[in-house]
């Protein structure tokens, strides 16, 4: 049985390592090679290739190794779609994170998890959190920005298949705790994390919403606790009114199913 650490995170970094590993190579390689060249146990990349070619994200079609698989085509088209989401929020996204001096993150909501589909980069920004390519829904502000808008029945349905594990003494972990901070999101318009996905960890986001109320993707600043709330209110008002200018664009889209 894995720990709580291998599955978590961790791992899903070390599958996407691997899937870049992949990229970069023009034949098929071995677990092997794979470990070696990446500094990983054979067993480890074991387990994460057979999870990947479960959803055909990498195959091993005559034994010879892996290489990336036909999922990861379909991933191609769907971040194709997402493009023209991300050169209308990016202007946005680089002007705030200028102006309070935090980074910005967009994502989309993807299999009960928030997917990160475009981050600013402010390479001085000292004791910045970790970008994640993966957050989850209930800990994380842009989580539970989008899981305000999942609908009735996908609402509950999240809960019955989520290990809703406590992070940090601030998260929330139950169905009620959730729905009442949900209820809050939707009359306010804000979504917030303090420090329940990690500890020092302050977050802020909006939901971005299409014409009829629906989810097209979620934005938010994160950065270290003091910082954060001393500025607090600015980075509201900077999301919000950036909230405005991209959902003139968005009133059509849909939200991303990949």
């Amino acid at each position: 049985m894995y720990n709580e650490e291998k599955t978590g995170v961790l791992m899903v970094s070390r599958a996407m390592a691997i899937l870049n590993y992949l990229s970069g190579k023009d034949k098929a390689v071995g677990i092997s090679e794979i470990a070696k060249d990446m500094g990983l146990p054979k067993a480890t990349v074991f387990r994460i290739l057979n999870s990947l070619e479960e959803w055909d994200a990498v195959e091993c079609g005559d034994g010879s190794g892996y290489r990336l698989g036909c999922f990861l085509i379909k991933l191609g088209k769907s971040a194709g779609k997402d493009a023209h989401l991300i050169d209308v929020c990016k202007p946005h996204m680089e002007q705030i994170a200028k102006e309070v001096g935090e980074n910005l993150n967009l994502a989309i909501e993807y299999e009960n998890a928030m997917l990160s589909i475009y981050s600013t980069n402010i390479a001085s920004l000292v004791l910045s959190p970790k970008s994640i390519p993966i957050s989850p829904l209930y800990c994380s502000s842009i989580g539970k920005a989008a899981l305000a808008y999942l609908g009735e029945e996908r609402f509950k349905a999240y809960f019955k298949r989520q290990d809703l594990r406590k992070r940090t003494p601030n998260t929330l972990t139950t169905q009620v705790e959730l729905e009442a901070e949900c209820e809050k999101i939707r009359k306010t318009g804000v979504a917030f994390d303090d420090q329940e996905y990690e500890e020092g960890l302050y977050c802020i986001s909006v939901p971005i919403l299409n014409a009829e109320g629906g989810l097209v993707a979620c934005m938010g600043a994160s950065g270290g606790y003091s910082r954060m709330v001393a500025k607090k209110d600015k980075i509201i008002e900077l999301l919000k009114k950036a909230k405005d200018y991209i959902e003139v664009y968005t009133e059509s889209m849909d939200g991303f199913a990949l």
